[in-house]
């Protein structure tokens, strides 16, 4: 009987498994006109550089030439795979994954006494930082409710959950505190303090009627 072979070639898309969730390997399995075929499995895996082939298969059965085709097990965690060639060129499997984002957002919280003094500032600008480095910063003013919001980053990197942390320019006269992605500004009204001295003028007490003392309000 006329044999013929499948080759089969895995590619990824998934940023050079920048979130670090490619499996190690995967299996293929060999389908005869939609059925699967027993015993005919493929693993591939980046030993053998996500390539091999199904060989020693019958080309015809009762006369007529057999479809192979081919299926993988599901990958999972958030792959989607998609099948294109034929049987003569070989199948590709791709496997599709887009990098995972999250957002950072926080708010401004102001202690000093309603701006008391007037000395809060018109605007303040908030840095952040991943894995301890300045990549983006926000001016944040009144208009903006005090909140800020960094969108779209990247979770992982080269399979590494990624750090973010934020950092705020310094605002004068106020200290800063940062909890989580939210910041509090604590300014102490300023003080002064006012003299005040008492004249007598009464003869040097001629009467005697002096007081001892006074309260002054």
């Amino acid at each position: 009987p006329e044999k013929t072979s499948i080759q089969v070639t895995k590619a990824w898309e998934d940023g050079n498994n920048q979130d670090g969730k490619r499996p190690n390997s995967v299996k293929i399995k060999l389908l005869a006109d939609g059925k699967e075929v027993s015993g005919k499995t493929l693993t591939l895996t980046k030993a053998n550089s996500w390539t091999g082939s199904f060989t020693d298969l019958d080309e015809y059965k009762d006369g007529k030439k057999i479809e192979y085709t081919i299926k993988e097990d599901s990958v999972g965690k958030g792959y989607v795979s998609v099948i294109t060639g034929s049987m003569k060129e070989g199948y590709k499997v791709t496997n599709t994954r887009e990098p995972e984002k999250i957002k950072v957002e926080g708010k401004k919280t102001w202690n000093d006494k309603n701006n008391q003094d007037g000395k809060r500032p018109e605007e303040i600008t908030i840095n952040l930082l991943k894995n301890g480095t300045k990549i983006d910063s926000k001016v944040v003013k009144k208009s903006d409710d005090w909140k800020w919001k960094f969108e779209g980053l990247d979770k992982y990197e080269n399979g590494q959950e990624i750090t973010y942390t934020i950092s705020e320019e310094a605002v004068e006269g106020y200290s800063t505190e940062i909890n989580g992605y939210d910041v509090k500004n604590s300014y102490t009204p300023e003080k002064t303090s006012i003299q005040v001295t008492k004249a007598w003028e009464d003869g040097n007490n001629q009467d005697g009627k002096r007081p001892n003392s006074v309260k002054i309000k």
